[in-house]
């Protein structure tokens, strides 16, 4: 867990929820975040004590509960997405995008690939990601396909796609109520896939499967 929001680790429901179940092996604070099983002083050796100590195959980077956003282009926490990947590809890991994708926010600038997901991947982020997607409608795929065409992201990124239709099941009967800004899943589906077929990536990696890569450049 980075410092981009909430510092205590104790905060997050999620995490707490998701070692009581035996999911998550270790969390690791770094920066001013603390309380994690192991604590870090940056994004670099926090990453190296998930995978040199903890002995993690897959490793999950996120900022705490609650995020700074001044609805500007470079005004939000979430920026410090680009530099994680950045990062993880530094130090010889192979980073996965968790793209934020709606169509339940009444914001323009969030519709479809959220302009903050857009402006990392374009302007922050320098190393040849890996860039999930979730099957979607066809009117709803059209339009994330075309935000990434327009920002020429083909070029730069390995887009694949995933279809993960039970993920929706499985988080709406976990036991956990799960939300993004106060949306449950169903409300937010297409937020939730996101994370599912970013999910499914980061397996076929682990697993040294091939991914479904789709290239429209």
């Amino acid at each position: 867990m980075t410092d981009g929001a909430a510092l205590p680790i104790s905060f997050s429901q999620n995490v707490d929820w998701l070692k009581r179940q035996g999911i998550l092996a270790a969390a690791v604070t770094c920066g001013h975040a603390f309380g994690g099983d192991l604590e870090a002083v940056n994004i670099y050796s926090g990453l190296l004590a998930a995978r040199k100590v903890a002995g993690a195959d897959v490793i999950i980077v996120s900022m705490g509960p609650g995020i700074v956003g001044t609805g500007t282009r470079w005004g939000f926490t979430g920026i410090e997405q680009g530099e994680i990947l950045n990062a993880a590809d530094t130090l010889g890991g192979k980073p996965v995008v968790v793209p934020r994708i709606s169509f339940a926010d009444p914001r323009p600038r969030h519709r479809g690939i959220s302009h903050h997901t857009l402006t990392v991947l374009s302007r922050v982020c320098r190393t040849k990601a890996v860039l999930p997607l979730p099957e979607l409608e066809e009117n709803k795929m059209s339009m994330v396909l075309g935000q990434l065409l327009n920002d020429r992201l083909f070029e730069r990124y390995d887009v694949c796609l995933e279809n993960t239709p039970e993920l929706l099941k499985r988080l709406e009967t976990c036991g956990l109520r799960i939300t993004t800004m106060g949306r449950n899943v169903e409300e937010e589906k297409e937020f939730f896939l996101s994370l599912g077929a970013a999910a499914q990536a980061a397996y076929r990696l682990f697993k040294g499967e091939n991914l479904r890569k789709i290239n429209l450049a």
